[in-house]
């Protein structure tokens, strides 16, 4: 059993990879990680989640196929893209902040300037490429169990990544991945009762700067929910 340092030394050092080293996953161990992820408690056990799994061939023409429309999406301004989950745009007060944060650290380690638009497009575009990442995940939630399913989706991906990272393998999770359900639901046979969340990128993290680079890390004093009077 883990200790509380060792259990802490784990989740403190998971972070976002975004630029992955193109050495192929051992398809026993990436099984094993998503095995051991299904550990995660569950609404009445239902698991009501299921996860696709790209790799070589699949992985590159699903790759190809997201940038092209990303590119085709940018000519109609943004309009090209149908979720099956979205959220507001852009994120509500007290939230966007946050998320502003993280995109101006992103840049800055990157040597983006807020000005360099071609630049901040071709990072948009290193998303579909799965930052280079040798697999990629894509994930669905039962629609019968709404927001219950994607709680669920959710405990899962934590374990999942926490997995990886016991393994020293990298993994970033991400939304922009369920941007265009029509091209991941093309290349896989998955019922029309489940609905694309997210997708994941997961390989072994290249040196690049960027995966030095992390976010902040809230206080829980920040988010905790205090009594009334």
């Amino acid at each position: 059993m883990l200790s509380p340092e060792q259990f802490h030394e784990l989740a403190a050092s998971r972070r976002s990879t975004r630029d992955f080293l193109d050495t192929p996953l051992d398809p026993k161990v990436l099984e094993e990680i998503l095995n051991e992820a299904v550990t995660a408690p569950s609404w009445s056990n239902t698991r009501p989640y299921m996860v696709a799994v790209a790799t070589g061939e699949q992985r590159d023409r699903i790759s190809s196929a997201l940038v092209t429309r990303l590119r085709e999406s940018a000519e109609l301004k943004g309009m090209g893209a149908n979720p099956d989950y979205t959220h507001v745009i852009p994120y509500p007060e007290g939230l966007v902040e946050r998320s502003q944060r993280v995109g101006l650290g992103i840049y800055e380690t990157l040597g983006i300037d807020r000005s360099d638009k071609a630049a901040r497009f071709r990072f948009l575009e290193r998303n579909y490429e799965f930052f280079g990442a040798p697999a990629a995940l894509f994930f669905f939630t039962h629609k019968g169990l709404d927001h219950f399913g994607t709680l669920d989706l959710g405990l899962y991906m934590q374990t999942l990544m926490l997995a990886a990272k016991a393994r020293g393998i990298g993994t970033c999770p991400q939304g922009y991945l369920g941007n265009y359900p029509d091209i991941i639901r093309e290349e896989f046979d998955v019922s029309d009762d489940y609905a694309l969340v997210c997708g994941m990128s997961i390989g072994y993290p290249s040196d690049h700067p960027i995966n030095g680079w992390g976010a902040e890390r809230l206080d829980i004093s920040e988010l905790r929910v205090r009594p009334k009077g």
